[in-house]
């Protein structure tokens, strides 16, 4: 499981756990992330029947079952003692889903770390997280998500900012980053018609279309915008991006510019999605 730097969580996280007991009025679980005290192997919580729903409740295993991995909010955490008190009902589905996401990702750093130590003789998942693990997760604020892509893209500008670590397994982890992330993407595909009655026609439809192309400040991987001949004056336009707000972004930066170029020299111009 994704390993926290503190035994157990700070009061107001969202945390996920494992459902390991209900009874009439409780149900217990195992904080996945957490250590908890040197006698747990893992950190243990509570639920209060109040604390699963807003509404009154005539059996709990109608809402929560064991073995269920589930997000709550912790209340309040008693260090000296382990205790761990918390609540379903003071989430809602959008935090749910969003800190199940994260987690996901965390489990998904935590085995490509793990790969790395398999490699080695001298390296334990411990070790690892020490050495790059870490360091890499403070670059991005412990966001688990960004760092894990991030990795998959920029790589090598990550690992020139690691210094506790050997050149060799900074090698071995971007190898293990390559084979084993894949980050979903979506893209928009489209059609160009573009076409300038000047003299210097062509020249024009080049540079509007680099422009265009230029619009994208930040290309990535997952971060795309291509324009491609087809047969005068027809273009292609293909937009590869990780969501559809930021791929319809990147399209009406993009043909803003075509729109403007077309305006100024009367040129024809048209885009239709495919």
């Amino acid at each position: 499981m994704p390993k926290s730097r503190n035994p157990f969580p700070k009061e107001g996280e969202f945390i996920v756990a494992k459902v390991t007991d209900i009874e009439n009025q409780y149900v217990y679980v195992e904080l996945l992330d957490y250590e908890g005290l040197p006698s747990e192997k893992l950190a243990r919580g509570m639920i209060h029947v109040s604390e699963i729903s807003s509404r009154w409740i005539k059996n709990i295993r109608t809402h929560l079952r064991e073995g269920q991995r589930i997000v709550l909010r912790v209340i309040r955490v008693d260090l000296e003692k382990g205790h761990v008190d918390l609540s379903y009902r003071r989430t809602n589905d959008a935090q749910r889903k969003n800190r199940m996401k994260e987690w996901k990702y965390a489990v998904k750093y935590e085995n490509l770390l793990q790969f790395l130590a398999d490699e080695y003789d001298d390296l334990k998942l411990d070790n690892a997280y020490e050495q790059i693990g870490f360091s890499i997760l403070e670059l991005y604020n412990d966001n688990y998500q960004d760092a894990v892509e991030d990795l998959k893209e920029n790589g090598k500008d990550i690992m020139n900012k690691i210094s506790a670590i050997s050149q060799e397994k900074k090698d071995s982890f971007l190898k293990i980053i390559a084979e084993n992330v894949e980050i979903s993407t979506i893209s928009i595909l489209g059609k160009i018609k573009l076409r300038f009655n000047q003299n210097n026609g062509v020249e024009l439809v080049k540079e509007s279309i680099l422009e265009a192309q230029n619009s994208l400040k930040n290309p990535k991987i997952t971060r795309k915008l291509n324009i491609t001949y087809v047969a005068a004056p027809k273009y292609g336009l293909e937009i590869i991006a990780k969501d559809y707000l930021d791929a319809e972004n990147i399209l009406s930066d993009a043909l803003e510019i075509l729109e403007e170029k077309a305006k100024k020299y009367n040129a024809i111009y048209e885009f239709k999605r495919y």
